[in-house]
């Protein structure tokens, strides 16, 4: 009983302070407002009587207007004693200090300007004035007075002073700059009047900027048109982003509704023994990610079981747990919303950050979850494998890709080598000029497409080698000193690489896995894409090359693991949400893929298509631009793009009859991709290389050539039989006419493809062998 007594005792005396100190300041606070009011001369008059004016009398004389302050200072503390938790206590010390300091500055500030003033400013304020006037003198005193205030601000507040200090000069600076934008342009000049008029600077052209120093003729016009070349290339990226589709504004969640969320979230959890608190959310265009804190002691797998009970409980499609969020000590909970709004591609490119890099390979991926674009480079990665079900958003991502590189990169800077053996996607980009040639939709060509890339790979690293350089960045500023032509970058893309892998497992994964080793440094880069992510088609060396991953909407965990190696591309919601897998990084990022329609791509490249068009017909004729329209206008162009269309009489009648036959004859005689140089040089490598062993052609060469023509396959079996000779000279045979480029490459069991389409080009194949033969 004795020490339950004690402890009541104990617990009394601090609340019988708090009302003695309450009493108290009320009391003396009464006090000193009677003395002003009197102005200190009647005793009897204070409201508090003859100790309330002696009291007063006492703080005023020794504090001066101090008074109020400290008065105040004992009220709180009054409070402060009474509470038990720390966080309220440090809270009023917080503000106890920041009164009475900011009470004194202010008082030094009256006593330093107007002067001692009786019992107003008297006592300890007058007495610290002179010492800092005395030491510091008066503008010193200021200075000093307002540099320990925003030291004091910033010690109570911490960084949300630092915060509003760097938002008030951002809008400072901002300020600035439009005044100067706005104010630029105009000159002040005195008239003889002595009044002030506001004319217009004409603007000076680049060409009549004085120039000092003695600087060349031709250096002036190449600088010239180096300027015009960036004027152009903006008016045409403004006429790139026309042809888009803008977004449209739409309203997100409100805070009723994130609160209401947030509210069903937390009971649902609490159903399953939960606890916790949401630390913050973030929500975007797709989904809004909840940081829920979970109380001490509950393990992250039981919050990782609940998705499905979570989705049921808020109605919701899918929801993926982020246990934990990286950096953080929260789990996140993203909830896909209600009203989604589609990240449209322009707004990507449109954006300040995207138009400011300065990458050949810069792409545009869409926005992350809080809604700021996103996009990547692809020299740093150097090769993609993207993975998702059908209608999950990969050849929308693909074609968000090319049209992010060609929007800001010229043929010359970048040119694309496509496969696509579902020849839907990527055949609608065959007219612009940065393919090297159109794409190959067929399975069996797709080897020969990558040892064409092996090749000009191997070919780069010798030339690289005679120069001493690294990479294809060093070979460039190398070769703009030596003014040789740069090196485009290549980037290969192969949209459905499950289908090339059940033709020929292991022929494509060889290729692909050498360009992948050694390609970056020659500027070659890979992009394979599959709706098929299983282990038979991702196999464990292909994905060791390549680091960076993009995972959309899979259909089991298994699926999500082959790609990205963890869960969670099972818990996508489709329609371009994807899971970015940066090269470096273990965390995937949550992203919404850019939106680009069908009719926009065709678009997009009609205008590649014309630029290009002019750029060919503007030898022949005055004003391009109209032929180029009549071309389009009446579809023409597929002549042009496929040579092996040249002989036929309606679509030859169609564009002679816009350009003439003359012109038309020169423009079959040009590729229409124009070929690297280094595949010029592999081709006379080849030429020298044949030389030799043609001139020791079978006798039964040309028959056998005629052969495989007319049956359209070559095989050495085939070969034995219709010329009735062993299995090895017939194997020679086959030899030679791949090296003579009639049949394909060895693809296995199978026969071998026959190259040559029409009968004209086998006997020009031929004919010229027989020169040589003989």
């Amino acid at each position: 009983m004795k020490n339950n007594n004690r402890k009541i005792k104990k617990e009394k005396k601090p609340y019988l302070l708090t009302v003695l100190l309450f009493i108290f300041s009320i009391y003396l606070f009464l006090s000193v407002i009677s003395f002003y009011f009197f102005n200190g001369d009647i005793k009897e008059k204070n409201f508090c009587g003859v100790i309330g004016y002696y009291l007063s009398e006492f703080f005023l004389k020794a504090f001066g207007l101090l008074s109020f302050p400290i008065i105040f200072v004992l009220f709180l503390t009054g409070f402060a004693i009474s509470f038990k938790k720390r966080e309220y206590k440090n809270k009023l010390i917080k503000i106890t200090i920041f009164t009475l300091s900011f009470s004194l500055i202010i008082l030094q500030y009256f006593t330093l300007t107007l002067g001692r003033i009786d019992y107003y400013l008297s006592g300890i304020n007058w007495e610290l004035s002179n010492l800092l006037v005395s030491f510091f003198g008066i503008v010193g005193s200021y200075i000093l007075i307002i540099g320990i205030f925003l030291i004091l601000i910033i010690v109570l507040t911490g960084e949300k002073f630092i915060s509003f200090l760097k938002f008030f000069l951002f809008q400072f600076n901002k300020l600035i700059r439009w005044i100067i934008k706005n104010f630029k342009k105009f000159t002040i000049i005195k008239s003889e009047s002595s009044k002030i008029k506001i004319e217009e600077v004409p603007k000076v052209k680049e060409a009549e900027k004085i120039i000092i120093g003695e600087i060349k003729e031709e250096d002036k016009i190449l600088e010239r048109k180096k300027r015009e070349k960036i004027l152009i290339r903006d008016e045409f990226q403004r006429e790139f982003l026309s042809l888009l589709t803008s977004p449209k504004e739409e309203q997100g969640k409100d805070e009723k509704e994130l609160k209401e969320e947030a509210e069903t979230l937390l009971n649902k959890l609490k159903e399953f023994d939960i606890t916790g608190n949401i630390v913050s959310y973030v929500t975007g265009p797709v989904i809004t990610r909840f940081e829920f804190q979970p109380a001490p002691g509950i393990k992250i797998q039981k919050i990782e079981s609940l998705a499905d009970d979570l989705a049921l409980s808020l109605k919701a499609e899918r929801i993926r747990i982020l246990a934990p969020i990286p950096g953080k000590s929260a789990v996140g909970i993203e909830i896909p919303n209600k009203k989604r709004r589609i990240v449209y591609l322009k707004e990507v490119l449109a954006s300040q950050a995207f138009q400011s890099s300065s990458g050949a390979l810069t792409f545009a991926l869409g926005e992350t979850i809080t809604g700021e674009p996103y996009f990547a480079d692809l020299r740093e990665m150097p090769h993609i494998l993207i993975a998702g079900t059908t209608g999950s958003g990969k050849s929308v991502c693909i074609n968000s890709i090319i049209s992010s590189i060609i929007f800001h990169s010229d043929y010359h800077d970048v040119r694309f080598l496509t496969i696509d053996p579902k020849q839907l996607e990527l055949p609608i980009y065959d007219p612009i000029p940065h393919l090297l040639s159109p794409t190959t939709i067929d399975p069996k060509m797709a080897i020969e497409q990558l040892d064409r890339i092996i090749l000009i790979m191997e070919e780069r690293y010798g030339e690289f080698a005679r120069l001493g350089v690294r990479d294809i960045e060093g070979f460039n500023q190398k070769a703009k000193e030596l003014s040789l032509p740069k090196k485009p970058y290549i980037v290969v893309i192969i949209d459905e690489l499950a289908d090339l892998m059940l033709r020929a497992p292991v022929e494509i994964e060889q290729k692909i896995t050498r360009l992948a080793q050694m390609s970056r440094a020659v500027g070659i880069h890979l992009i394979l894409a599959t709706q098929r992510p299983s282990v038979d088609v991702i196999t464990g060396l292909i994905k060791a090359n390549f680091p960076c991953r993009i995972a959309f909407q899979v259909a089991s965990k298994t699926d999500s693991r082959t790609i990205l190696d963890m869960n969670g591309a099972e818990s996508l919601l489709g329609k371009g949400d994807m899971l970015f897998l940066p090269p470096g990084k273990g965390d995937p990022i949550r992203l919404h893929g850019a939106f680009i329609s069908v009719e926009e791509t065709k678009r997009i490249v009609n205008l590649w298509t014309k630029k290009y068009l002019e750029e060919l017909l503007s030898p022949f004729f005055d004003n391009p631009e109209e032929k180029a329209e009549e071309i389009f206008k009446k579809e023409a162009l597929d002549i042009l793009i496929n040579k092996e269309k040249a002989s036929i009489e309606e679509e030859r009648k169609k564009i002679s009859k816009i350009v003439g036959e003359e012109v038309l004859e020169n423009l079959l005689a040009i590729p229409y991709h124009q070929p690297l140089s280094e595949e010029e040089m592999i081709e006379k490598k080849k030429e020298k290389k044949m030389e030799g062993k043609l001139r020791e052609l079978d006798e039964f060469f040309f028959e056998a050539a005629k052969i495989v023509f007319v049956a359209r396959e070559a095989s050495v079996s085939m070969l034995q039989r219709k010329l009735d000779i062993g299995w090895a000279r017939a194997g020679r045979i086959i030899d030679q006419l791949e090296q003579a480029g009639i049949v394909g490459p060895f693809v296995g069991s199978k026969s071998r493809r026959v190259l040559v389409e029409t009968e004209e080009e086998l006997n020009k194949i031929l004919n010229s062998l027989r020169e040589n033969w003989k």
